[in-house]
């Protein structure tokens, strides 16, 4: 989420800031590249990625010719193996999937009427994985979810868990299990706890088909594994939140399903024991080895809990990825405001590289050249191209020895940290995060060094204006001055 205002939320009769001696560390002082490779070069690179470290830029562009002309001739023989077994691709590709992915869903659309609830959903989990819908209320995650568990029918796609089919629904093919044939475990949003059964008969709830010696121990084990032992033979009520989602995971681990859902979980308690929990939630399905899809529109949540987020919109799945790679990588204006903190600032293309009020920034690759500097290359845009930078607040480090500076314009108070929002010269605002003991008051100038080796970049066409907050810049340096 992105920060539009923020005033001073601490005593404005505060000392201010103590100035600390130090220079900035030779990796933050940015340099300009020696050579910026070509588009035709880059690609020459990219061919083969085995070259040692020390090797030269000329030694991988001879050796990426030559891997180019294999991998040309690779190229010509798989497109005659498609073509000749085109009327089986679909099964292929479908039966493909299912091989390298414990957990895989294919195209799937959800919708009622004529709307379409979810579009093209289409994602891969390893068994052990926990993956997660994160999204705004209405984008269809819990739609998607249900529909994985067979309780929404399906327009399209494909899902398969554990090798097995459990829906398909094409022109051709009309196929599902059953919900309750489909081996899931399902954690709700409210619990769903028998109020008039014991912490222990929950848990055995879905056990009936066990032999009582088996199910016994299974229910001491779960006991054991969510540290509720003490509490084996209470009611609900008598627990805390806390307890009573543990109890439902319970509940839905004991069967060991093959896949754990939960739908918002921790929706019903405090923001304080949310993130907690969530790290004990991850800690169990680690030990247990349960693969798990959660849905939740809290962004923190879901990085503490999941190895793969997928943030939707509008019915759509927009990125599938890791907590670090939607953060350092979103692939959309939209993912990127909705992930994190941080700013758009304008920028130009030119010979390459972008510049910005904050300076040139060039796109570094992960190559090196024969000393171990790192290579840069162009950016995909013609010159002149109107480009918007996403600068995190982790972008711009404090640095009191730094001849750049910001102007405070809004701050909020974190405990160990102050979340700064700084406007620069041309007036154009950036956020900053702060060690707290740098108490800078709004009006103030601040040193900045600006760290933009590995910002993301879009067109500016492709930036929504509703989307983007715009700052009234020069009514606020009126009101400070």
């Amino acid at each position: 989420m992105y920060t539009d205002l923020m005033n001073d939320s601490t005593n404005p009769a505060a000392p201010k800031s103590v100035k600390i001696s130090g220079k900035p560390r030779p990796e933050h002082v940015k340099k300009p590249p020696t050579t910026l490779l070509t588009k035709a070069q880059v690609a020459k690179l990219q061919v083969d990625k085995s070259l040692p470290q020390g090797a030269s830029t000329q030694d991988a562009l001879n050796q990426s010719t030559l891997s180019q002309s294999v991998i040309n001739q690779t190229v010509l023989n798989q497109k005659a193996a498609e073509q000749s077994h085109l009327q089986d691709n679909d099964t292929i590709n479908a039966f493909s999937n299912n091989r390298s992915a414990y957990f895989s869903v294919q195209e799937l659309i959800v919708g009622y009427d004529d709307t379409i609830i979810v579009n093209g959903l289409s994602l891969d989990l390893k068994q052990g994985e926990i993956g997660c819908f994160l999204g705004y209320s209405g984008c269809g995650k819990t739609t998607a979810l249900r529909a994985i568990a067979g309780l929404e029918q399906s327009r399209g796609g494909k899902i398969f868990l554990n090798n097995q089919r459990l829906t398909e629904q094409t022109t051709r093919t009309k196929f599902a299990v059953a919900p309750a044939k489909r081996g899931m475990g399902m954690v709700f949003q409210d619990y769903a706890l028998f109020g008039h059964l014991s912490v222990a008969k929950n848990i055995a709830f879905g056990l009936n088909k066990w032999s009582a010696a088996d199910k016994k121990a299974r229910i001491k084990e779960m006991l054991a594994l969510v540290e509720l032992t003490e509490h084996a033979d209470k009611r609900p009520s008598e627990l805390s939140g806390g307890q009573q989602q543990r109890v439902a995971l319970a509940r839905a681990l004991a069967p060991k399903p093959k896949l754990l859902l939960l739908d918002e979980p921790f929706s019903n308690l405090d923001v304080v024991l949310r993130e907690s929990l969530a790290m004990n939630v991850r800690d169990i399905l680690k030990r247990t080895n349960t693969t798990a899809i959660l849905v939740t529109h809290d962004q923190n949540e879901a990085f503490a809990l999941a190895d793969k987020v997928g943030v939707m919109d509008k019915g759509k799945l927009v990125q599938w990825a890791t907590p670090s790679e939607l953060y350092h990588e979103p692939v959309s204006p939209f993912v990127a405001e909705f992930v994190g903190e941080g700013a758009m600032i304008d920028g130009i293309i030119k010979e390459g590289h972008v510049e910005t009020a904050l300076g040139d920034i060039y796109r570094r690759m992960e190559v090196y050249d024969e000393s171990g500097q790192p290579l840069y290359c162009e950016y995909d845009y013609p010159n002149g191209t109107p480009i918007k930078v996403l600068v995190r607040p982790d972008d711009i480090v404090h640095d009191d020895e730094s001849a750049q500076t910001a102007l405070v314009v809004g701050r909020v108070f974190r405990g160990a940290n102050y979340l700064y929002r700084l406007q620069l010269s041309d007036g154009q605002t950036v956020l900053s995060l702060v060690a707290s003991h740098h108490n800078h008051e709004i009006g103030s100038q601040i040193g900045i060094l600006p760290i933009l080796e590995h910002v993301v970049v879009f067109d500016e066409k492709d930036i929504n204006a509703t989307t983007w907050s715009e700052y009234d810049r020069s009514e606020r340096v009126e009101e400070i001055r």
